[in-house]
């Protein structure tokens, strides 16, 4: 028997969030999202005609509750290596405060599950990195005006570079409860970071 019914669609997401987050999207059936979220199967169908959509509506969740807390400070006006520096501590932060073994990046971990004709999920899962590297893009932009070493391309594939580099963070803390690896890995990345931009290190820490 399921639980009683979600007070709000808001609770509803996020109970389906965290399962699909978990176990994994082609995983999560049906009947795994009335047991975690307390609704009942066609209460589920009348807000969401299918799985897909419900796990859409997850990660437009996902973006409001979990990225845009972490990689926020990246995309403010005026951000540089030191919000960079921010946003690893803050995905630090998350892995290292799990209670269970860390899920890692909801959108990374579906994108190795997910087909090409998937067509509307893939899309979404790729608005995601292309939010990261345009945040990236112009923190490392900003930080570059220092000193004019990269040109605009230059910039453009360092921030591809470091995109791949958060992404294997987030690949490596899963089910991780080490931190110590992690945080040498980002120190490495910042120091990178710096070098590459011919900025002094002792500038991109709070």
């Amino acid at each position: 028997m399921p639980r009683p019914k979600s007070s709000s669609r808001t609770e509803l997401v996020d109970s389906a969030l965290n399962t699909f987050w978990k176990k994994g999207f082609h995983v999560v059936s049906m009947g795994d999202l009335v047991r975690e979220t307390g609704v009942s199967r066609s209460s589920l169908y009348s807000d969401f005609p299918s799985k897909e959509a419900l796990f859409h509506a997850c990660l437009d969740r996902y973006q409001e509750k979990v990225v845009t807390p972490a990689f926020g400070p990246v995309e403010q006006e005026g951000a540089g290596l030191a919000e960079i520096r921010t946003y690893l501590e803050n995905l630090l932060g998350r892995a290292e405060t799990s209670t269970a073994p860390y899920a890692g990046c909801l959108v990374l971990n579906t994108l190795a599950q997910i087909t090409p004709q998937e067509g509307e999920t893939l899309e979404r899962l790729k608005a995601h990195g292309k939010r990261l590297h345009k945040g990236l893009y112009q923190a490392l932009s900003h930080e570059n005006q220092k000193h004019q070493r990269l040109d605009e391309a230059q910039i453009d594939a360092l921030a591809r570079f470091t995109l791949i580099s958060v992404q294997g963070l987030w690949a490596q803390s899963r089910g991780s409860k080490d931190s110590a690896p992690l945080r040498q890995y980002c120190e490495t990345l910042l120091a990178l970071l710096a070098n590459r931009l011919g900025v002094d290190e002792a500038g991109i820490h709070d």
